[in-house]
């Protein structure tokens, strides 16, 4: 029987105590570095934090994200959270960007796992040059359930990305083609029960939230990503990719 781990997620920003210190006195068992490698303007910390890590007898993996990019951090977070479902997972929101930070918690929200803030005993003006060194406290962080797309909505948006638009009836071909569960999971007396079944389970919940616009096109109705679309797709892509 395997035993749960506690995983904890990290964002690596400009320190590097409030990463290594709460891993250890929390116990982390694995810890993922969120790592954004560019040099040019972000001198990374995390070649120091994989080494104090080791030398604390850590186990640590790195996964790149781009940690000021809003979707990029919700989507990254989410789908590590979603990926060790099966153990405690934990997500520092004080090591990374204060975009991190918001993404890290949506992402919280959305997939259950834990946040917390970790307070530092000294900040800038009192170092010598690390944004903060020490801890003083770790604050696990309340969270509340928050809707996110449904996995077949996210394949249709997923759909209509690649293709940049298609009409109703292609995206009623993908559904089956895809096993979908709206057209996958019910039976459809005609085309008009299949339209209803795409309106009702995919396109109507989409275009409420103004992820899809619907406009007619002659004789059939052509639908496409609206921005808000497509950047929700980048948040959460993760429910979809490798399902197929």
């Amino acid at each position: 029987m395997d035993v749960p781990e506690r995983v904890h997620l990290m964002p690596v920003g400009y320190e590097n105590d409030r990463i290594v210190l709460p891993a250890q006195r929390l116990r982390a068992d694995r810890v993922v570095l969120l790592d954004y490698e560019d040099e040019t303007d972000h001198p990374s910390y995390g070649e120091t934090v994989r080494e104090r890590l080791e030398a604390a007898g850590i186990d640590h993996e790195t996964v790149p994200c781009n940690i000021f990019d809003f979707y990029d951090s919700i989507g990254t977070v989410a789908e590590l959270a979603t990926r060790f479902a099966d153990h405690e997972v934990y997500v520092n929101l004080a090591s990374g960007s204060k975009v991190t930070a918001i993404g890290g918690m949506i992402a919280c929200m959305a997939t259950g796992a834990t946040p917390y803030y970790v307070r530092a005993e000294r900040y800038a003006a009192e170092t010598d040059g690390d944004v903060a060194e020490g801890i003083r406290d770790v604050t696990e962080l309340p969270t509340y359930p928050m809707d996110h797309p449904e996995p077949e909505q996210v394949a249709v948006m997923d759909y209509l990305a690649e293709e940049d638009g298609a009409t109703k009836r292609a995206l009623i071909e993908y559904g089956r083609e895809a096993g979908l569960p709206f057209i996958a999971d019910h039976e459809a007396a005609n085309r008009k029960s299949e339209y209803r079944l795409l309106d009702s389970h995919v396109l109507d919940p989409l275009s409420e939230t103004g992820y899809v616009e619907v406009t007619e096109r002659g004789r059939s109705k052509l639908v496409e990503l609206t921005e808000a679309g497509r950047n929700t797709l980048r948040a959460f892509r993760y429910l979809v990719e490798g399902s197929g």
